[in-house]
């Protein structure tokens, strides 16, 4: 009876065995099939990490700017251009300076006596085939001035050249990343010697896994009665580290095992020996990663790869085991022991002679770090996060193209902190703050008018001390910046008599009380000094409050709110008679985009951080197409604009000028009437730039938008805003040009002492005034 019985069982267990031989077979070859593809795509792609990378913008220049050669030639230096006689033919990468002559002689263009020299480039990312037709060449006066652009050959006039695109910063995840990427030819015969002579002596032998080596390592182990030796190969080390958890399972070692003989199969020692170097773990510089030998060789000696000395080689390699146990700055002691052993095993290899593994055993060991990383432009990075927070789009391995100017974003920066440096050291009142702990903070944010792209970030003095981004977070009373959208209000709209409001349309600047709801409300201007009956102009420029709230109140608080949003303000404006004067809060993004509008004869762009973002497969994730959006009359934004130019020629902002700044701006200056908030906010025809300085905790810091944000500015544009033409704004077809004589002046109780004796204002074309 149990003979039949046992037969089936032993039939059904002999099937279910078959089947399971067979399911494993399957997952195994699929398991076998799916890891193969991923480490050929790894591994083509050489993107074992996959940080995710932001990109500063290409240095520009352009036409009628003002630059040095040095400076140019100091920035493709720093790209690892090469310089070439200017003669030479030039392959992606290099550059030439040349005399007038030379020069005349490449462009086959005659030069003037006035253009002196010239440089010129092709950028690292121009295909071989495009060379001849993507040189850049600057034609550089005398005085400094980018007389000319030309791009060819044939050479033909463009009105701007640019370089690469810097990279920036690298992140995995949340952390900083150093990484330089080398190839094999690169690194010397002698690291990777060292490499393989204390890692992995067989690793030119094996075939992804050594045998021998894991059972070296097991006696060893065994005798030691500890783990004494690990028995992964180079390649092993490559598989676990990158393509497995750290858990500790035999699942875990089986797959090392497998794939450490996949990668060996499908790819070279040298693609295999070149991926290791250039992702290893080196080590922590702060709080960035040190990843890889290029990064590590400038860590440790301030040195590339390729000049790296039997020594130093020799360190790296010991570094390799454990980073934080063979710090040569920390624990010195251990990694001269660990270097010893890796020159006795290169030794021992015959990959070096006696003689010379005594003299790198000799050679001391890095005294300190040759420096300390730290994150360029944090506060930006910060406001680029958030736009891609913002979009609902992750920057987890993506290649991210922004809009940041690096040498603008250093002068923003030193100016903001120079400034407010000098204000505590000088300004006995907020020199007593400091003492009593209280810093003093400020941030800028800087846009171009034609792009709508921000090339300045700086959200506070050092980011270190504080990370709150003020350009972005910071949520402010911004005081007279909210009066030109008065003004625009009226211009946009005509008097209580039917007559269209102008620049000269005149105002009543006297003391008054406004009762609403209960409640009396009597604005003073600055000083309790008024000025009478008073021109538009005249009452912007220099900010009198009696005359703006006037105004204010009788072109209507609805009308004014909805011009204030028309150009670009999004925070939800109250209805009250102080809003006039901007008791109120903005964010300082809000600023600068509506006064972006303003610069743009009432054509509204969309503001963004980013040019571009690419995934790690080159795909456009995110692409910033400016595009105009018109949102105001641009006859009446003129007119607005030509009064505020006045606000930088004889206003409540003229130290602009006085301290030598003289392109054609305009701005307005803010100041909260508590004196908690300095403001200003200003633009050229290219670049619009808002300034605000004031206490995290609202203190009262008895500064002004004069002596507080203009001096910031005007230090910013004297360097930056300089670099373009120094060319009128573009005013509307249907606008007209109006000069005031000191008579027309005295006439509307316009000219006071130190004033010009002459104004141009602009108009509308159809309402100018008789007799203009």
């Amino acid at each position: 009876m149990l003979r039949p019985r046992l037969k089936t069982i032993l039939v059904a267990f002999t099937i279910l065995v078959t089947l399971v031989i067979i399911c494993g077979l399957g997952i195994a070859a699929y398991s076998f099939f799916a890891l193969e593809k991923e480490l050929t795509a790894k591994l083509e792609s050489k993107k074992f990490l996959v940080p995710t990378e932001y990109y500063a913008a290409p240095p520009t220049y352009y036409t009628h700017s003002v630059i040095q050669v040095a400076d140019v030639e100091k920035q493709l230096l720093r790209q690892n251009y090469r310089r070439r006689n200017y003669d030479q033919r030039l392959l992606p990468g290099d550059y030439f300076i040349s005399s007038r002559e030379e020069c005349s002689s490449r462009l086959q263009v005659g030069l003037t006596e006035e253009q002196e020299t010239c440089i010129g480039w092709v950028t690292q990312e121009t295909p071989t085939r495009d060379v001849d037709s993507s040189i850049q060449v600057l034609v550089i006066q005398k005085d400094h001035v980018v007389s000319k652009i030309f791009k060819g050959a044939p050479f033909t006039e463009v009105p701007e050249a640019h370089s690469e695109a810097p990279l920036l910063a690298q992140y995995l995840g949340n952390e900083p990343l150093m990484q330089k990427t080398v190839s094999l030819g690169e690194v010397p015969p002698m690291c990777l010697n060292a490499i393989m002579a204390i890692e992995d002596a067989q690793f030119l032998e094996h075939g992804g896994v050594s045998i021998k080596g894991i059972l070296r390592a097991a006696l060893k182990n065994i005798a030691a009665g500890r783990k004494a030796q690990g028995g992964s190969t180079i390649t092993q080390q490559l598989v676990k580290n990158y393509f497995l958890t750290s858990e500790k399972a035999l699942t875990r070692k089986f797959k090392e095992f497998i794939m450490s003989i996949l990668l060996e199969s499908r790819f070279t020692k040298d693609q295999i020996m070149e991926t290791y170097i250039n992702i290893i773990y080196m080590g922590q510089n702060g709080t960035f990663q040190v990843r890889g030998y290029g990064s590590a060789a400038r860590y440790y000696f301030g040195k590339e790869i390729s000049d790296l000395n039997l020594g130093e080689c020799s360190l790296l390699a010991a570094i390799v085991n454990s980073p934080g146990l063979y710090n040569p700055f920390k624990r010195p002691v251990n990694a001269e022991r660990r270097r010893h052993l890796v020159l006795e095993k290169m030794k021992a290899l015959d990959f070096v002679s006696a003689e010379e593994a005594e003299h790198a055993d000799r050679l001391p060991l890095p005294g300190a770090p040759r420096s300390l990383a730290s994150e360029t432009a944090p506060y930006y990075l910060d406001a680029v996060r958030k736009q891609f927070q913002s979009l609902g789009l992750s920057t987890e391995g993506l290649r991210i193209y922004t809009a940041l100017d690096l040498e603008a974003q250093e002068v923003a920066q030193e100016s903001l902190r120079s400034h407010l440096d000098q204000l505590e050291k000088n300004n006995k009142y907020i020199q007593g703050l400091k003492e009593k702990g209280n810093s003093l903070e400020g941030s800028i944010l800087v846009g171009n008018n034609k792009t709508g792209l921000v090339s300045v970030v700086v959200g506070g003095r050092n980011f270190r001390m504080t990370q709150f981004n003020r350009a972005i977070d910071g949520h402010r009373q911004i005081g007279s910046i909210m009066k030109p959208f008065v003004y625009l209000t009226a211009l946009l709209n005509d008097t209580d008599e039917g007559q269209p409001f102008t620049p000269i349309t005149l105002l009543n600047d006297e003391k008054f009380t406004y009762k609403y709801e209960g409640q009396a409300w009597s604005p003073d201007n600055y000083g309790k000094k008024y000025f009478g009956t008073v021109p538009m102009f005249y009452a912007l420029k220099n900010s009198l409050n009696a005359a703006t709230a006037s105004l204010g109140l009788n072109v209507g608080l609805g009308n004014i709110i909805d011009t204030t949003h028309a150009m670009g303000v999004t925070s939800e404006l109250k209805s009250f008679p102080a809003m006039t004067l901007g008791a109120f809060e903005m964010y300082p993004r809000e600023v600068l985009q509506s006064y972006m509008t303003m610069a743009n004869m009432g054509e509204k762009q969309t503001l963004s951080f980013v040019r571009k973002a690419l995934n790690a497969d080159g795909q456009e994730i995110f692409v910033h197409e400016p595009r105009s959006q018109p949102s105001v009359d641009p006859a009446a934004v003129a007119s607005l604009v030509g009064m505020m130019k006045q606000t930088v020629l004889s206003g409540t902002a003229r130290s602009i000028t006085l301290n030598g700044f003289f392109n054609p701006a305009a701005g307005k200056t803010g100041t909260t009437s508590d004196n908690r908030d300095a403001w200003f906010a200003g633009f050229t025809p290219y670049l619009t730039a808002v300034v605000w300085v004031g206490y995290d905790n609202n203190l009262p810091h008895r500064l002004t938008g004069s002596n507080g944000a203009v001096p910031i500015w005007t230090q910013f544009m004297k360097n930056i805003g300089t670099r373009f033409p120094a060319e009128d704004f573009p005013w509307p077809a249907n606008t007209q040009k109006v000069l005031l004589d000191q008579k027309t002046l005295e006439s509307l109780n316009a000219y006071k002492e130190n004033d010009p004796s002459q104004v141009e204002l602009i108009f509308d074309s159809a309402k100018v005034p008789s007799g203009f």
